[in-house]
């Protein structure tokens, strides 16, 4: 079942979305859940204690009580990985967003026009996510794990380790053969013994990264570039 937040503090946008959203969710026989909110501090508090509260979030940029773009980059802070598409009511503000990582972007006086094929896309990329999987094989048992739970791949004398937030599965190999099979993902290599994927770090500095599970791992100094590109510009 999708979940699926609107924050906008005006009132007759918010229950736009939200009637739009219900018309589509019919349509598509797609049950889900949605939660409004009229303030981006609220949206804030409501994801703190479970990060992945919300698969979509329809946020506004411009609000009288909270910066869409300052609660969005919160939200990533915190280790949120929802798909945000940023409504805004001038195209002035498309740009502001792109640390926060936004999927899509609607322009309030294109609502109408552009709703359905955003909503349409938004659940699109939620299928590929779900189909996305790191296949590989522990004695005689094969196993799928989706992307989107892993957190690092961790290679010690050529024992490779992943990690996600509920288990870690070693099995012999080569980070770098890892490295080239997940090429086109939101994967980075920060270190000789750390593949990370990049949706998952909640912070940087010269030197570490901070995965949104609390782990801290170290960035070789020849990678610390791309690793910060990787960080601003990987795919949500």
């Amino acid at each position: 079942m999708l979940s699926i937040a609107i924050c906008d503090d005006e009132k007759h946008i918010c229950d736009y979305i939200e009637s739009r959203t219900r018309r589509l969710l019919a349509l598509n026989d797609i049950e889900a859940t949605i939660s409004t909110f009229s303030d981006g501090e609220e949206l804030v508090c409501a994801c703190k204690e479970n990060p992945s509260s919300f698969d979509i979030i329809f946020l506004d940029i411009k609000m009288k009580k909270a910066n869409g773009v300052e609660c969005a980059k919160t939200l990533r802070n915190d280790g949120v990985n929802s798909l945000i598409v940023f409504v805004t009511s001038s195209a002035e503000y498309v740009f502001s967003g792109y640390e926060a990582k936004a999927f899509r972007y609607i322009l309030k006086t294109d609502l109408e026009n552009a709703f359905d094929r955003i909503f349409t896309e938004c659940f699109a990329e939620l299928k590929k996510q779900e189909t996305d999987f790191f296949t590989l094989k522990t004695g005689s048992v094969v196993k799928n794990i989706p992307l989107n739970d892993i957190f690092y791949f961790e290679s010690k004398l050529r024992v490779i380790t992943l990690h996600t937030k509920n288990e870690e599965i070693s099995f012999y190999g080569k980070l770098d053969n890892i490295e080239k099979e997940l090429a086109e993902k939101d994967f980075i290599r920060i270190h000789q013994s750390f593949f990370v994927n990049a949706l998952k770090i909640k912070a940087l500095n010269k030197e570490t990264a901070e995965l949104s599970c609390g782990t801290i791992l170290p960035i070789s100094k020849s990678k610390t570039t791309t690793v910060k590109q990787a960080y601003l510009w990987s795919k949500r």
